[in-house]
This record gives structure tokens, sequence and C-alpha cells, in this order.
């Protein structure tokens, strides 16, 4: 630029001279140099700096005056001037082989290929939780691996921090699908506490529904099986699912432990209620159990009294009527929600921790009283320990409320309890194989674990020395003769008891009908 552009005017022997600027300030990194495109720039009479980059940055470009003595700019200072410039970083791009990953027992790990990677920062693999999965990137290749067989979800998150290329990031969602195992132990002492264990160790207690209440939760609430425990409705009218499960039942001593898995685990055991029944050729992905205690018609169903007055075997041929696959609920099922109720809520006492329930105290009422509760669990009346209609467990109403139930595939004789595994063979005396004498007329302070071939692991009562707030809590009577009570009844009804609870267990003659029995049904798919 000559002077006679750059010298805006003279006077007094000092010249005026054009602050330079510059046509663009923005580049985009390219790998070559980028210089400002200056106006009024004259190197005889200005120094600059910082006017050409190459790399990917914010610059300063900085003119000065050679010879303030006799120069000055437009603006009549000396100081320097400055043009801030930038080269902006190119754009960074990642494609990868897939962005989600399942891992299970069939699939330990997996690879995840970088298929382009445009940029110049170095790749790192992260997880979001290492107590999941652990990840390595070696050679453009992503390995996933599982941690101890954790369940659970991971994001691994694959990056570069760049220089002249853009910062980038890609996530993968990683599901560990692994069989989660909840369990809970009791101790055989006069607690009704259990103590939580395996993944379950560190939950916090359920907290059921109570009238008026806006908080209520468990933390089993999206853990297959419990999750899946919905509401339909079904030909047996409306009906609480029950998804598959395994289990393990482990003694020592008094001590009983209970283990539920929601995958199979070697060492334990489809849950009883989802078995191969019959002539069925495999395992039950799902059951259903009727919501409410049968109607009149034998169907569950809201807004009617329940049927009373009838005998097991009566209740029996009545439901299986409604289905080929329908039928009266039995031992299995039962101890199925047995086994899903401890391990949730690691506690003999199911009045005290969901509600006392109950009902009226003097005769049998309608059903559906649970219909408008908000949450899947828990009492409709304003305190726990308040009597009257009102609980549900998981969907099912009044496991211990209104009436008891008829609970068939079982029976006593002289050798103690019998199991009977198809339900086309229901029973009041035969087709079962014992799996032992229940030592109890009153209250369990002790059970026995059951292997027996032929049926599936159980407990029966070894001792009976408890009370209505020590040990199990609820009653399990097995009269004597044993053999002349051979029909069991569960649960609870109208009469406001505390040992009306889950666990109760009562027996009576194969001609036994009463207004505080009924029967509930099962669907067998």
């Amino acid at each position: 630029m000559s002077i006679y552009n750059t010298v805006i005017k003279s006077g007094g022997g000092t010249q005026i001279i054009q602050i330079p600027s510059a046509a663009t300030t923005t580049f985009s990194y390219d790998g070559t140099q980028k210089s400002l495109v200056l106006s009024g720039y004259d190197s005889s009479l200005m120094t600059a700096r910082n006017i050409s980059a190459t790399a990917a940055g914010e610059y300063t470009a900085i003119f000065s005056l050679k010879d303030i003595s006799s120069t000055c700019w437009s603006d009549n200072t000396t100081t320097d001037k400055t043009i801030s410039w930038v080269i902006n970083k190119r754009q960074s791009n990642l494609t990868l082989s897939k962005q989600s990953v399942t891992l299970n027992k069939d699939n330990l790990s997996d690879t995840v290929s970088i298929i382009t990677y445009t940029g110049d920062g170095i790749l790192t693999a992260s997880s979001s939780d290492t107590d999941i999965v652990n990840v390595s990137l070696n050679n453009n290749v992503i390995t996933i691996s599982s941690v101890s067989n954790s369940v659970g979800s991971a994001i691994v998150t694959v990056s570069a921090i760049g220089t002249n290329y853009t910062d980038i990031s890609v996530d993968i969602d990683v599901l560990a699908q692994f069989a989660g195992i909840y369990g809970a132990s009791w101790d055989g002492t006069s607690t009704t506490a259990w103590t939580r264990t395996d993944a379950a160790a560190n939950f916090s207690d359920p907290v059921p529904y109570v009238s008026g209440a806006t908080s209520y939760s468990s933390p089993f609430d999206n853990i297959m099986p419990w999750s899946g425990m919905t509401v339909s409705e079904r030909t047996g009218g409306t009906m609480v699912a029950i998804p598959k499960f395994w289990y393990k039942l482990t003694q020592t001593g008094n001590a009983i432990k209970v283990q539920i898995a929601n995958e199979s685990v070697d060492g334990f055991s489809v849950a009883p209620a989802h078995l191969r029944r019959g002539s069925a050729t495999m395992d039950s992905d799902v059951v259903y159990i009727g919501r409410y205690h049968c109607a009149s018609d034998y169907k569950s169903k809201t807004g009617t009294t329940p049927l009373v007055n009838i005998t097991r075997s009566t209740a029996r041929s009545g439901i299986h009527t409604l289905g080929n696959s329908i039928f009266q609920y039995d031992f299995a099922m039962r101890f199925t929600l047995w086994l899903l109720y401890i391990v949730e809520f690691a506690d003999w006492n199911s009045q005290a921790k969901i509600g006392y329930g109950c009902g009226n105290d003097s005769n049998v009422d309608n059903m559906g009283y649970t219909d408008n509760m908000p949450y899947h669990t828990g009492t409709t009346k304003s305190n726990r320990t308040t009597y009257g209609l009102g609980t549900q467990y998981r969907n099912i109403e009044g496991l211990w409320d209104n009436v008891m139930d008829w609970m068939d595939g079982c029976y006593y004789d002289n050798n103690g309890l019998n199991i009977i595994m198809n339900p086309r063979s229901f029973s009041d005396s035969s087709n079962g194989i014992s799996i032992g004498i229940p030592s109890s007329s009153s209250y369990p302070s002790a059970f026995t674990v059951k292997n027996v071939s032929g049926t599936f692991p159980t407990f029966i009562p070894s001792a009976s020395d408890g009370s209505e707030s020590t040990y199990s809590c609820d009653g399990w009577y097995a009269y004597t003769p044993i053999a002349s009570y051979p029909c069991l009844y569960v649960g609870g009804y109208f009469y406001q008891s505390l040992d009306n609870g889950l666990f109760l267990v009562v027996s009576g003659t194969s001609s036994s009908s009463s207004r505080v029995i009924s029967c509930r049904l099962m669907e067998l798919t």
C-alpha cells in the first residue's frame, strides 16, 4: 500500500494514517494458511502481527505505528490497533456400526466398529456405569463387556476433543439383561422381619398406598416379574398377569432364604405356578390369577358379592366350565404369591406392611373396593392398622379381605400335605404327592424346606410356638385327625383378626361350605 493511499492528511509535521481493516474476519480450517486481506495497511509506516495462521482458533491482529513522533492514526491516537478474527474448527464426523448393544448370558461382550471418523482428536470410549459394563477401544473396535453379569443399563460414550476439528461424542445404549437375583432371608427367630439380600440388599422398604397419600412406591416397580403384574380382561373376567420367574429356597438350621431371578439360573426352579402342568409341553411364560374372588358366575368381577357357601369340589367344577385353561387357583399359585411378597416386603406380617384389611366384622360385602386405588398395593383406609375392606397386593384384591378362598391342587391325608401338579387331576383325596406332615395347629414358629420329586421346592411348618405378632404371625391350622380335614383354604375374611393375613392356612372337610369361604380362579397359558 502506498503512502499516498495510507496518509489521509498531514499538517504540523504529523502524518495521519488510516487504520487498517479487513474485508473478511471469519475462515474455516482446511489445513492451509489463512491471511487477512487488509485495507489501509502500509508496511513502511506500521508493523503487523498475527495476520496469518493455519490452525483453528481465535486470533487478534495487532498493528503498531513505526514512528509515533511523526504519525498518528485517523482517530488521533498512536496506540496499537487490533482486528479480531477466527479460523473455525472443521466439523468432525463419527459413524459407528451400531448404537445399541444388549448383553446377556449368551453374549457376555459385544463389539462396535468405527466405520468413519473425520477429526484430529484422539478417540476414547467410556462407560457411564463401570459396575455394569467395561469398555475398551483398540484399532477402531470398541469392546463392551459385562461386569460380573450385573443387570441394568449403561451408556458407552465414544468421543474426541478436537484441535482443528469440532469435539464429537456418540453414545451407545447398553442393556445388560442378565438374571437379576433378588432375595430375602429369615433368621428363624421370633422376628417377623426378613433381611434383604443379593441385588435387593440395599433396597428401601416399599411404601404401599394409604387413603389420601400422594407418595407411594416400591423399589421393585421396574423389576420383572413384579412390574409385569398388570390387569387385563380375559375369559375369566378381570385378571392379573404374573410373568414367569425362577426361585431358590435355602435352609440353614431354622433360617430360610428365598431368592427370585428374572432369568434362568443354575440351581433355581421355575416358579410353581408356571411349571408344565398335565399335557403342557413347556412352562408358561405368564399365568393369570383372578383380581377378585369369584362372583356367582365364577368369574372375577367387580361390583358384586363373592360366591360363598360352596364346597371346594363345587367351586372346582364350576370354575373349569369357563374354559379348558381356567382352573380353581391352587397351592402352586398361592406359594408363587408368597415368594413374590416375601422378597418384595421382607416381612411375614402382610397386614402390618400393607393393611389390616379383613372387613366389616359381620358379613361379606361387594368386591371392587380397591378399583379407585391409584397404586397397585396398599389399603383404602387412612391407616394401615384400621380394619375394613381395602387391601390389595400387586392389583390382586382381597387376599386376606372379605372372604377366604379355597386352595386347590392339594389335600391332607395321613401322609400329610399332598401336592397335585396336574390341574385336570385336582381332587380332595387322590392324585397327589406327599411332601410331609405340617407341624401346626396354631402359629408356625419354624418351617422345613421340602424338595420332593414330582412337585416343587416349598416349605411347611415344623413347629408351632408363634403368635399373631411373632414368627410368621398368621395361623396354619392342620386339624386332627388330619385326614378328616383334607381341603385347604387361605387368606382372611370379614372377621377382624391379626391372624387373617397372606400366610393364613386352614383346613376343612370335603363337605365344608361356609359364608366365609369363596374361591378364586387362575388361567394357565
